[in-house]
């Protein structure tokens, strides 16, 4: 009779929401131009790169089909398999720069009293998200720019002349520049993410905790991190997807060069796709590579739920 009772309420709720979707069944329409633009832009393209994934295809008139020879190259192609390790240590870098600075500033911002200065603060912070990307990427070009850059100028004036760089057209240097690119990444997103689960906790928590008697440093480890753990799940998330779809910022600084110094996966899929019109090989290494992205942030979800639970 018990086992029953659950199986009842279950159908019992499912009729309750059928009943409250009908009623609102009009509105439903209004999802339609969005599911027609998704399936146009993102679902369509996708079902397409599925199937040229198992063609010769380029794009135009060759169009044969090859089975998995594409994707057993993908297993051997070095150029690809090298430009992994390099969005592995974009990947790292990047998720180290997005957990600290960002985070620091937004919890230095989050306790700044005075209202009207806490308001100015987040703006500053803010502001930088309306500079378009390109031009962003176009400045920091000129910072690295080996003649005449704002980085080599100022290594001279303080009598570091041994440490000047052609930053972008060498290969010891061309990585490391996309890592430190748009230092001190805090003015963007990530820091609004913090900012927001900040002020999300509950007043009476801090005032508890003042009465309590602990640090900042208590204050910060004990109460305010542990309750944004979600914001550093999503921000986590964010930087690898970034990462591994990043094909913009090496575009433009270095080509992916020198060499192959600083190639990306994904700029690899657009040199192939867009340069030596491999469409269908391309197609391969875009389904790897949206295999690989579903598989890192399944586990990366699942390495941080299961620390929150051992906590």
């Amino acid at each position: 009779m018990s086992t029953a009772l659950p199986s009842t309420d279950a159908k019992m709720n499912k009729i309750g929401r059928l009943r409250k979707m009908w009623r609102v069944r009009h509105a439903y329409f209004f999802l339609i131009p969005v599911f027609t633009l998704l399936g146009t832009f993102k679902y369509g393209p996708l079902l397409i790169a599925m199937q040229k994934s198992f063609f010769d295809w380029n794009g135009a008139n060759v169009n044969r089909f090859v089975g998995f020879a594409n994707y057993a190259k993908v297993l051997h192609d070095d150029s690809f398999l090298g430009s992994i390790d390099n969005v592995i240590a974009l990947t790292a870098g990047a998720l180290i720069e997005s957990l600290t600075l960002p985070l620091l500033a937004a919890v230095l911002v989050f306790h700044i009293r005075r209202k009207r200065l806490a308001e100015w603060a987040r703006v500053l912070f803010i502001v930088p998200l309306i500079v378009p990307s390109l031009v962003v990427i176009k400045i920091w070009t000129w910072i690295y720019d080996g003649q005449n850059g704002i980085l080599n100028s100022l290594l001279k004036q303080i009598g570091l002349d041994g440490w000047t760089h052609a930053w972008l057209g060498e290969s010891e240097t061309s990585l490391w520049a996309l890592i430190f690119y748009n230092f001190p990444w805090i003015g963007g997103i990530y820091f609004l993410i913090y900012l927001a689960g900040l002020m999300n906790i509950p007043a009476e928590l801090f005032e508890s905790g003042s009465l309590d008697g602990v640090n900042v440093w208590q204050r910060f480890r004990y109460l305010e991190l542990p309750l944004i753990r979600g914001q550093i799940r999503l921000v986590s998330l964010l930087v690898i997807i970034g990462q591994l779809q990043n094909f913009e910022l090496p575009l433009i600084l270095t080509g992916g060069g020198p060499g192959e110094s600083s190639l990306t996966p994904a700029l690899y899929l657009y040199d192939r796709a867009f340069t030596y019109n491999e469409m269908g090989y391309a197609s391969a290494l875009g389904i790897v590579l949206f295999a690989g992205i579903l598989l890192l942030t399944q586990a990366v979800q699942k390495l941080i739920k299961s620390s929150e639970s051992s906590d």
